[in-house]
């Protein structure tokens, strides 16, 4: 279903988790980027359809936000105090926070919901949530594109490295257990 309806299914699914439902979005974008190895898909389609996605899910997110999200912060047992110290966070770090929650599962999919509740400038959040997106789709996309075109030399270097792992593995678990007797005999009493 990937190979035939990739684009959209990617588009579609990044797009429902920008706006707070939760979804596979950055899975699926992992899947789709290595498919894009194989010639599968087209990469730099893939990845300016997460793009767009990415930012039109958030923005639709921060509209609900900015349009029935007070009411619903409202019911929630928040003080007043805390709500306007909620609002000051936003204002003075909400753009680093729209950015840097792109990396984080959950935040990711509430930020814009969040941020339009606490009446960010729209503006301000396009920009984060623009540069946000190129980041992620970057970072996941990109990212994972590369990684699959050289997985066989990572593999080669597992390959090299697998008999001094378990090695290690082994010295690590008998130092560990010598520290666990040499422990246990300090703590007996002496007869």
């Amino acid at each position: 279903m990937l190979v035939e309806y990739g684009l959209f299914v990617v588009f579609a699914v990044v797009m429902i988790e920008g706006f707070g439902i939760p979804a596979p979005g950055q899975s699926l974008l992992v899947a789709a980027a290595l498919l894009s190895t194989r010639g599968q898909l087209d990469i730099r389609l893939l990845l300016v359809s997460a793009v767009f996605a990415s930012i039109a899910g958030s923005a639709l997110g921060y509209v609900i936000g900015r349009v029935g999200g007070r009411k619903l912060l409202l019911r929630l047992p928040i003080s007043s105090s805390r709500l306007e110290r909620m609002e000051t966070f936003c204002k003075r770090y909400g753009t680093l926070l729209v950015i840097v929650s792109r990396f984080i599962d959950g935040p990711r999919q509430l930020t814009g919901l969040f941020v339009g509740s606490l009446h960010m400038p729209a503006i301000a959040f396009l920009l984060a949530t623009s540069a946000g997106a190129v980041l992620w789709v970057g970072f996941w996309g990109l990212g994972s594109y590369y990684l699959g075109q050289h997985m066989h030399l990572i593999a080669q270097a597992f390959e090299l490295i697998a008999p001094y792992t378990w090695i290690a593995t082994g010295l690590l678990i008998l130092a560990v257990s010598l520290y666990l007797i040499r422990r246990r005999n300090h703590r007996k009493p002496a007869p």
